[in-house]
């Protein structure tokens, strides 16, 4: 698929680039569907290491004790539906002690939003509701371009 020039994998390589320059180095997560080019970008860009995790909360939690203990930028990334809202834990303990995370969740398609899967749930309102100042929804991928 192209948007504006770009395949969904350069975007998600340029997602991986700005993950870099913003001074992330680790990106904590589960995988699924919704962000696997996104997992796959983060693996192969030489500047980012990718952890595994079993469990969405434990990576949210892993990513406020990497912010916690260097100072720096802590990042977590999960899946739409129950993925993003497993984060909500750590999200919100990085709000508590006031640590710089950055969360970075799937979306179901937008035609696809509003239809009750387990998917579909309002994973911005959740975050607010835990506290976190800014979240929202990137419903299109021209939106991840500069």
């Amino acid at each position: 698929m192209l948007v504006n020039g770009h395949t969904k994998h350069s975007i998600s390589s340029l997602m991986a680039e700005m993950l870099v320059s913003a001074g992330v180095t680790h990106v904590y997560g589960g995988h699924g569907g919704a962000v696997i080019n996104l997992v796959n970008a983060i693996c192969e860009h030489p500047d980012l290491t990718w952890i595994y995790m079993r469990n969405e909360g434990c990576a949210a939690l892993a990513a406020c004790a990497h912010a916690k203990l260097t100072g720096g930028i802590g990042c977590c990334l999960a899946t739409s539906g129950p993925g993003a809202t497993n984060l909500t834990t750590g999200l919100a303990c990085a709000v508590k002690d006031d640590l710089r995370v950055l969360c970075i969740t799937g979306l179901k398609p937008t035609s696809k939003m509003g239809h009750a899967d387990f998917q579909d749930v309002k994973q911005s309102s959740i975050f607010h509701a835990a506290g976190v100042q800014f979240s929202m929804d990137v419903t299109c991928a021209e939106a991840c371009l500069p």
